[in-house]
């Protein structure tokens, strides 16, 4: 019997119980989608922990704005995410200017762009990945796994990085 791609993937995330902390991490992904202008072009999601999403806002009535919105902020990224996912929203104002993001052709463009380049992981790195995946059978599910987590090891030192700069 074939199994969708993602139904396979979800599942292994489950089997390892991360499945959770994989949906929380999209949330701060999904953050300028789910606010919309002109709310993005003055935040920014920066993690997700226990269900707590923190954004920085660019001051502090913005922050007061934002909060007003944020039980309605929580449903929405629950109604995408899974119930429970998104607990509370944390603002903090830092003062810091946020790239100003423009609807283009349906594609948002930033004017502010930086470029970072991605650091492949180490070879002990990924020989943990590697590791983590040996019991999964399916070989197509577990070069997907593979993948998957490589790619989300590589944004989460990208993104601790930019935070430190």
């Amino acid at each position: 019997m074939a199994v969708p791609v993602r139904v396979a993937i979800e599942s292994s995330l489950r089997r390892f119980g991360i499945v959770r902390k994989v949906k929380r991490s999209q949330a701060v992904f999904m953050w300028n989608d789910i606010v919309g202008s002109p709310a993005s072009n003055v935040s920014e999601a920066v993690s997700c922990r226990g269900g707590v999403l923190f954004v920085e806002v660019k001051n502090s009535v913005w922050a007061a704005e934002l909060s007003l919105l944020k039980r309605d902020i929580i449903k929405k990224l629950n109604r995408y995410l899974g119930r429970g996912t998104i607990k509370d929203i944390r603002f903090k104002a830092t003062g810091r200017e946020f790239p100003d993001i423009k609807e283009k052709g349906g594609e948002k463009e930033s004017t502010d762009i930086q470029i970072i380049k991605k650091r492949p992981l180490s070879r002990k790195e990924a020989a943990k990945i590697e590791e983590f995946a040996q019991h999964i059978e399916d070989i197509s599910v577990k070069a997907a796994f593979i993948r998957f987590a490589i790619t989300t090891e590589e944004t989460r030192v990208m993104r601790n990085r930019i935070l430190k700069d």
